[in-house]
């Protein structure tokens, strides 16, 4: 069964138009979300010389790191996928900085292989700080636990933040339990319609989620964690990456050897005006 890969991407046309161009086959379908503070002709350009170009969504939204509007410009492309009349076994969400560091082959047994599972990492807490030293690979994602995050109110104005310790208390919506995750997943249509119906059904968790600081790491595993599909979930997101702090390092030929040793599927991040030979070795996989 085909697989739906939802891009989000705000910057460098040429690359994403590489990274749709490896992921597209006559099986799958990629959509693009352009982030609307960017320029949608130059993205179309791109895409116009490949033999296969993606959908792009008619809906945009102002991205901001941190901010609800990532999770936004997700639900838009999980809609745009679930209307399709194709079929697919698994929606997988990545930005215009990864890339596949297995063939095509490869990536389409391993979905053949996990009917009904979805990939989506996740943690409790740990109870203290975590080094970034301690996830080299991101072979498991470790969350300190810390509450601030979730229970602060969190407000934005384009790229400025107020971080707003609450005098009214902030509570997790009912029935939900904190868990942190990567924000990029493979997971199957039932649970990703779940989340939109939930969503949807409740208009209390958009409200609290919106003053979340970077919530998309957080809604996805909280909302499935606590659904009937539970069971079908595996903690693990297939995504190698190596941490700087909140961000994970930009990827060069010195991370080669790791990322084919480890057993992920996709990589990030990748700049073409960094190290674009990275990506011409990933293209001999």
């Amino acid at each position: 069964m085909a697989l739906a890969y939802i891009v989000l991407v705000h910057r460098n046309p040429e690359q994403v138009a590489r990274l749709v161009d490896r992921l597209s086959s006559p099986e799958d379908i990629v959509y693009v979300h352009v982030d609307r503070k960017s320029d949608l002709a130059s993205f179309r350009a791109a895409f116009a010389k490949l033999p296969r170009p993606p959908v792009l969504l008619h809906r945009r939204v102002s991205v901001y790191w941190g901010g609800y509007s990532h999770v936004k410009a997700t639900m838009l492309g999980i809609r745009t996928a679930l209307r399709s009349e194709r079929r697919f076994s698994h929606l997988v969400l990545l930005t215009g900085q990864d890339y596949p560091i297995r063939s095509t082959a490869e990536i389409q047994r391993f979905f053949a292989s996990a009917e009904g599972r979805s990939y989506i990492s996740w943690s409790a807490g740990v109870g203290r700080e975590v080094d970034d030293s301690e996830r080299p690979g991101n072979a498991l994602w470790m969350w300190s636990g810390e509450m601030w995050p979730l229970m602060w109110w969190h407000v934005s104005l384009g790229h400025r933040w107020w971080h707003l310790q609450p005098r009214l208390r902030r509570r997790i919506p009912n029935g939900l339990t904190p868990y942190q995750g990567l924000a990029y997943w493979a997971i199957t249509p039932e649970a990703a319609a779940y989340c939109l119906r939930t969503m949807r059904r409740r208009p209390t968790l958009r409200w609290f989620f919106t003053f979340v600081f970077i919530p998309d790491e957080n809604l996805f595993q909280m909302l499935l964690l606590a659904s009937p599909l539970r069971d079908t979930l595996v903690n693990e997101d297939l995504r190698f990456l190596n941490w700087d702090g909140y961000h994970p390092h930009t990827l060069r030929m010195d991370d080669l050897d790791s990322m084919r040793a480890s057993a992920k599927l996709f990589a990030r991040k990748f700049d073409i005006d960094v190290d674009a030979a990275v990506l011409d070795e990933l293209d001999r996989t």
